[in-house]
C-alpha cells in the first residue's frame, strides 16, 4: 500500500503539524484502492516517485496530492465525529467552535476537485511517455481514444477534469463513436486525428452528443458550471443544478453544436479525397441525411 506521511499532508494539503495523522489511515487505503490503484498501478507510483527524472517525480507529486485530498473527503465525517461503545460524539474544542455544515460541504468539495485536477493531469502526463502509457491501467482498460483523458473532454466541456463524470461518459461516446463510423465508412480515428481543424470537429460531435444523452441520465447532474456526479460519500454535497427549462435549452444548444460537427466532418472529407482515401467511395447520395428531433440526432 502506497503510504503517505504526514509530511505528504502537509505539502499537499496544509494541513497543520498539531493534526491527528493516523485518524486518515484507515481511509488513505480506501482512497487509493478507489480513487487510484484501479488506474495507474502502486508499482508505477513507487517507480514514479523513486526515479530522477523530475518529470516522473512531478507526476508522482500529482498522483500523491490526489491520494492525499481523496484520502481526507474520505474521512471528513470521521474527524468530525468520534464512535465510542456509547454512541457517537461530536468533536469540541475550548477556544474554537466547530465548523458549519456549509463550511465542511466546502472544503470537501474543494478537496474533490483539487484531487480531479491532479488525477487528470497525471494521466496527461502520462500519456506523453509512450512506454508509460502502455503499462498503465487506465489507458488499457478505460480511457477512450478519441477523447483519450479527462482533460481532453474537460478542453471542449467542462467536466471539472472529473475522473468519475469521464468514466460515466465513456460508454455513452462509444455509441456516438460507432454510429458516427458507419458515415465515415473505412476511416479510423488514427487518420483523421492527422488533421487538427477534423480532429476539433471530431471532438466536438462525440462530446456534445455524449452530453445530449447524458442530460437524460440520473447519474449525471448538470449544473451552471459543467457535469458533476453526485457522490454518496457526500451526502451533504449540494450544487446550483439547472432547472428542467435550462436544461432543455441545453439539450438544443448540444444537438445543435453535434449536428454542425457532424456535418462539417462529412463536407470535409468529401473536399479533401487526396487527404482522406478512406472515404473515397462515398458519394452525397450515399451519406444519410442527419435529422434534429427533440429526442436527439438520428441518422
Amino acid at each position: 500500500m502506497q503510504k503517505l506521511t504526514a509530511e505528504d499532508y502537509k505539502k499537499y494539503i496544509g494541513l497543520h503539524k498539531d493534526f491527528a495523522f493516523e485518524k486518515l489511515e484507515a481511509h488513505e487505503e480506501t482512497a487509493f484502492r478507489k480513487n487510484i490503484f484501479p488506474y495507474i498501478s502502486e508499482d508505477i507510483i513507487i517507480e514514479l516517485k523513486g526515479s530522477e527524472d523530475e518529470v516522473k517525480k512531478q507526476i508522482a507529486d500529482l498522483i500523491l496530492k490526489a491520494g492525499a485530498c481523496y484520502s481526507v473527503v474520505k474521512a471528513l465525517p470521521f474527524i468530525k465525529v468520534k464512535i465510542t461503545s456509547f454512541g457517537m460524539e461530536k468533536y469540541q474544542q475550548e477556544k474554537m467552535k466547530n465548523a458549519d455544515w456549509w463550511d465542511v460541504r466546502d472544503i470537501g468539495l474543494s478537496l474533490v476537485k483539487t484531487a480531479d485536477e491532479a488525477l487528470s493531469d497525471a494521466l496527461t502526463e502520462i500519456a506523453k511517455d509512450s512506454a508509460l502509457k502502455s503499462r498503465c491501467n487506465f489507458f488499457t482498460k478505460h480511457s477512450f481514444a478519441p477523447i483519450p483523458t479527462p482533460e481532453e473532454f474537460n478542453s471542449v466541456y467542462t467536466i471539472n477534469k472529473s475522473m468519475d463524470v469521464y468514466l460515466n461518459l465513456v460508454p455513452l461516446m462509444k455509441r456516438v463513436w460507432l454510429a458516427l463510423a458507419d458515415q465515415l465508412k473505412d476511416c479510423v480515428v488514427a487518420e483523421l486525428s492527422t488533421d487538427e481543424d477534423l480532429i476539433f470537429l471530431l471532438k466536438d460531435a462525440i462530446v456534445y452528443s455524449s452530453l445530449g444523452k447524458a442530460l437524460k441520465l440520473s447519474q449525471f447532474t448538470f449544473i451552471t458550471s459543467g457535469v458533476v456526479i453526485q457522490y454518496e460519500e457526500m451526502p451533504w454535497q449540494k450544487s446550483l443544478i439547472l432547472s428542467d427549462v435550462q436544461k432543455n435549452n441545453l439539450a438544443e444548444e448540444f444537438r445543435e453544436t453535434a449536428s454542425e460537427a457532424i456535418g462539417g466532418i462529412i463536407k470535409y472529407l468529401k473536399n479533401n479525397p487526396e487527404k482522406f482515401p478512406c472515404y473515397k467511395h462515398v458519394t452525397v447520395e450515399n451519406v444519410p441525411k442527419i435529422i434534429e428531433k427533440k429526442s436527439g440526432l438520428y441518422l
